[in-house]
């Protein structure tokens, strides 16, 4: 998690005693804290401190018999203000070897399934018994810590396109359903308006760049789950001060294939003005949070 610390404004914690005495700050004058009494009889604290408007640190661990509290691992964060997504079902997943969770859904309008770094685990530490568990009907904030990121140019736009890209959306979007409940004719025609877009986009990238043919994109990154490549349109930006560095940040607000979310990058790691009506291209951290 080091790598992202510098999203919220700490680039010059490069070293381990750096960063062990940010952890114990965090846990000395966290803002606030949460306990839980787990099954196994130990006790599981949550500590977090922010250090701007809606971002911060969250430090996890245990505390033992003598009160003396063990680090498990820490993360920065980014709470979003945008509006929450519904998805009909939500998968939590507890990580093997930490008291960490991720979430999963299957939206249609990202094409992959969405895997997020829990950020409220608190709400579901009281089934830590239990390796996954399904949830219907939830609410979903995503929020995104970018390493570095680049603002492009955005494609040119034009009403009827537009109001046409929105109608066959919404046809994909009910025929991946139709397909996953084994629809075999909504199958066959996805096949084939894939292999149709397929032939059209290979004569077109001939004579065009590709970020004018690709307007979003959000694809998954490397080897972990919760990491992707991201293309989103800029609704809006502002900067933010970490008030125990005076780095500054900016706070990004994207639409990505239709789906919301807030980025948070260090304004020394951004090449370009983000101004609303551009695009940026990074590689981000998902992070959400799930409420029912």
């Amino acid at each position: 998690m080091h790598t992202f610390i510098k999203a919220i404004g700490f680039s010059k914690k490069v070293s381990q005693v750096e960063i062990d005495a940010l952890v114990r700050l965090v846990v000395e004058q966290a803002d606030s804290n949460q306990v839980i009494l787990k099954s196994n009889g130990s006790k599981f604290i949550e500590y977090k401190k922010e250090f701007g408007e809606n971002f911060g640190i969250v430090v996890r661990g245990e505390e033992d018999e003598k009160d003396e509290f063990h680090v498990g691992h820490f993360f920065p964060y980014l709470k979003s203000t945008v509006k929450p997504i519904k998805e009909n079902e939500v998968f939590i997943h507890k990580k093997v070897d930490s008291d960490a969770y991720t979430g999963m859904c299957d939206d249609n309008r990202l094409g992959v399934s969405l895997i997020f770094y829990l950020q409220n685990v608190v709400d579901y530490m009281k089934q830590d018994n239990k390796i996954q568990q399904v949830y219907n009907d939830m609410e979903i904030k995503l929020a995104a810590l970018a390493e570095k990121g680049k603002i492009i140019l955005p494609t040119q736009k034009r009403i009827y396109s537009h109001i046409a890209s929105k109608i066959d959306k919404a046809v994909t979007s009910q025929l991946m359903d139709d397909a996953k409940n084994g629809d075999m004719e909504a199958l066959d025609y996805l096949t084939y308006n894939d292999m149709d877009k397929n032939a059209a986009l290979s004569e077109r990238i001939r004579h065009e760049d590709l970020f004018s043919i690709v307007e979003t994109c959000f694809i998954p990154y490397g080897s972990e789950s919760d990491l992707y490549t991201v293309l989103g349109n800029i609704v809006s930006s502002k900067q933010m001060l970490n008030q125990a560095t005076g780095e500054t940040i900016w706070i990004l607000r994207i639409v990505c294939n239709d789906i919301e979310f807030e980025v948070a990058i260090n304004t020394n790691d951004l090449l370009g003005m983000p101004l609303p009506g551009m695009r940026f291209k990074g590689v981000v951290w998902m992070q959400g949070e799930v409420n029912e």
